[in-house]
């Protein structure tokens, strides 16, 4: 069995990709320092950090929505 070795880089690329294209009206730059900031803080207190990304994802869109973009 192999297992996956979990990119803390990887993970920002996929987020970002997927948020730039649900947020035309901002930055690349915003959307990536907010993801990046997300997906770090997330990778250092979970302990199962196979959906790391996708949560920090999850919370990078809710905060980008509420501050109105």
């Amino acid at each position: 069995m192999d297992l996956q070795v979990l990119d803390e880089e990887a993970m920002i690329r996929v987020a970002v990709a997927d948020l730039d294209g649900h947020f035309a009206s901002i930055e690349r730059s915003r959307i990536e320092d907010t993801v990046r900031r997300l997906v770090h803080e997330w990778f250092q207190r979970a302990r199962v950090k196979n959906f790391v990304g996708i949560i920090a994802e999850r919370h990078a869109r809710e905060e980008l929505q509420q501050r109105g973009f």
